[in-house]
């Protein structure tokens, strides 16, 4: 007897591995972005994607998934509600025979979204991958690294610094632990004349005048406060100087208000969430990111592929130095900063960002998305 079409897509549907994924939201950030891409190009004839959130998922963020997943189940959050999502958590495992799930975290105590899967589902492995290299709760985080590692079946991380964070020293020496770069669509970032040009327009800056550059959530992680009086200083010594800021978050309304407060309003872009953030990084002369804490990030990846030259903090890894265009500088030491950006002012070269050395150097030293995505496929069905 033949099969119909129906019954072979079936048949086909049902070969297909399934994933669970957990750590996408609505805003804007480095998660966000590597949970997009790798959906995006995971294999759609090999694995099914479902997604766990806590809120519904809006705007770009929504856009950039359509198409590449089944299921969103939104679940209460633990914290707020401990028993309905446990309810939720219990229901969406029993109707669900997942091969995978995949949790990307911060915080160790997040694994409990995941933890009711472990006596569901005997079978299914769990993928923890962390995404920082520090958190504010490190209590609450230190508290439930016991129970996220008792659970773990794959240890993934963006840095070696972010896996030491997530699991310890006492589990690296023990456990494999898979790096995965923070890759990048690098082709999207690479130098663009025409680009930069039309974007300098858009946001009105001027041939002569030098702009600097940011991407990130208003979060206390960013230390955007830090950054502004930074810029001040800055500012106050060269009038051609500008700031452009990409990025929402709950404490945007808190840095305008600052920047207001110190007059240099007509000095710095808030430009809010742009999905095209690649055609902005070619508007920047200088890239800065003074964060308290990061795992390794992804724009600092994508800032690097667009040729700028990087300023961030000591908190930072320097296993995100991949083109050797990073300096590091401590945080809470704004004349160390100040001078830095001076002098990459006076010494700025725009046809440096054409060199090809730039790309070679992100592909071999592996961040070229596929080959990640590869690895983590690789992870998806156990032959690693």
């Amino acid at each position: 007897m033949n099969c119909t079409n129906m019954e072979k897509k079936e048949v086909k549907n049902r070969m297909k591995k399934r994933i669970l994924i957990f750590g996408y939201s609505s805003l804007i950030g480095g998660v966000e972005t590597f949970i997009a891409n790798l959906v995006k190009y995971l294999n759609k004839e090999e694995f099914e994607i479902d997604f766990l959130v806590q809120e519904e998922i809006t705007g770009i963020n929504r856009e950039r998934i359509d198409g590449y997943y089944k299921n969103i189940y939104v679940v209460d959050n633990m914290k707020k509600h401990p028993i309905k999502a446990l309810k939720k958590l219990k229901d969406i495992y029993s109707n669900n025979n997942y091969d995978v799930v995949h949790m990307c975290l911060s915080n160790a105590s997040s694994c409990l979204y995941g933890l009711p899967c472990k006596f569901i589902n005997k079978n299914t492995k769990v993928l923890i991958h962390s995404h920082n290299g520090g958190d504010k709760n490190y209590i609450q985080h230190y508290f439930f690294r016991n129970i996220l590692n008792k659970m773990t079946n794959y240890y993934l991380a963006c840095s070696e610094l972010a896996a030491i964070w997530m699991f310890g020293k006492k589990v690296l020496k023990k456990k494999k632990i898979f790096i995965i770069n923070n890759a990048i669509e690098t082709e999207k970032f690479l130098y663009n004349t025409e680009i930069r040009d039309k974007k300098r327009v858009e946001l009105g800056i001027k041939e002569d005048e030098y702009l600097i550059g940011h991407v990130g959530r208003f979060n206390p992680q960013k230390n955007h406060s830090e950054l502004i009086d930074i810029f001040k200083r800055v500012a106050d010594k060269d009038s051609k100087i500008k700031l452009l800021l990409l990025g929402n978050g709950k404490l945007e309304e808190q840095i305008k208000q600052k920047v207001i407060n110190l007059k240099i309003e007509d000095r710095v872009i808030f430009l809010g969430v742009k999905e095209n953030v690649n055609e902005y990084y070619q508007a920047m002369d200088l890239f800065v990111l003074p964060s308290i804490f990061e795992g390794l990030p992804i724009v600092g990846i994508e800032a690097q592929a667009s040729g700028l030259k990087c300023i961030f903090s000591d908190r930072i890894t320097t296993e995100s130095d991949i083109t050797e265009n990073v300096k590091f500088i401590e945080l809470n030491n704004i004349e160390k900063w100040d001078k830095q950006i001076v002098y990459e002012k006076n010494n700025y070269n725009k046809e440096k960002r054409k060199d090809k050395k730039i790309y070679g150097d992100l592909i071999k030293k592996g961040y070229d998305l596929r080959t990640e995505v590869n690895k983590i496929e690789k992870i998806y069905k156990g032959l690693v």
